[in-house]
């Protein structure tokens, strides 16, 4: 059994009161890791250090192409870890390895295609009478906050931590409490690696969504927030942050409706039905 720590301002530690939360296997029910249990100053030191790392850091103002390169590096990181990184998704979130591996490698895919947008994030021109000239750029929105689902939890992790890191913006993660275990590994592996990403632009915080869920999403250092979950969560997300107006990013759930025809392979649309 492991006893994972928690990213914090490029440093791995527990909680601030030393609380932690078993993870289990869902297909034995065997106890396989702890994580901590972040308490609302560990939530605060979090943002702290992503706000610093945003402005001190000049994450926001390094080139573009240089982030893209870092990215990419991610990305190497992320295909080279593929097989361990899906091995201990089956074993935290029960879905094969087959699956978990592909979701893997289509989140290195991820990376690698932000990474190509980095430096093309562009503004516009506004024709103007006169002469004057109006023109629009696009600016880092800062510190970011990404609340993660269960069901998919690096690829839907990675979908929204790469255009944020690609746009320049400092990214804090929080796992769904019941499957953390392969973004907690994925970020040691960028840690450990040397991709050129500065301390404190991506962090990984564990723990509930009632405790350190809320206080990220009505936290008045955070200035976006991106959850992907139900409709229930998705209000209360929406509600904390409103406090603050800060801006959510929500995708609460879809439904993949199958239509199949007279004329199909009724073989190949059953296996496909099944996968999902």
């Amino acid at each position: 059994m492991a006893d994972e720590e928690m990213w914090i301002a490029g440093d791995w530690c527990a909680s601030g009161n030393g609380e932690t939360s078993d993870v289990l296997n869902p297909a034995t029910g065997e106890v396989i890791a702890t994580v901590p249990r972040a308490t609302v100053d560990d939530v605060n030191r979090c943002v702290d250090a992503s706000r610093a790392a945003f402005e001190h850091a000049d994450w926001h103002a390094i080139d573009p192409a240089q982030r893209g390169r870092i990215l990419n590096k991610m990305a190497g990181v992320t295909y080279a870890k593929a097989k361990e990184l899906a091995a201990l998704e089956s074993a935290n979130n029960g879905k094969t390895f087959r699956e978990a591996l592909s979701e893997i490698r289509y989140g290195a895919w991820t990376l690698e295609y932000f990474a190509g947008l980095a430096d093309k994030i562009e503004g516009s021109t506004i024709p103007v009478p006169g002469p004057r000239l109006n023109y629009t750029l696009r600016q880092p929105l800062g510190v970011t906050a990404h609340i993660i689902p269960w069901n998919f939890p690096l690829q839907l992790a990675l979908r929204s931590i790469a255009p944020a890191l690609a746009a320049g913006c400092t990214v804090i993660a929080k796992p769904a409490s019941w499957t953390p275990l392969s973004l907690i590994a994925w970020a040691k592996a960028i840690d450990e690696a040397e991709t050129g990403l500065p301390s404190g632009v991506l962090q990984v915080i564990t723990g509930s969504g009632a405790l350190a869920g809320d206080a990220l999403a009505g936290h008045a250092g955070v200035d976006g927030v991106v959850l992907t979950g139900g409709v229930p969560t998705g209000k209360t997300v929406m509600a904390k942050a409103s406090e603050q107006l800060t801006p959510v990013t929500l995708e609460l759930g879809g439904k993949g409706a199958n239509i199949v025809f007279p004329d199909a392979n009724l073989r190949y649309a059953a296996k496909a039905i099944c996968f999902g």
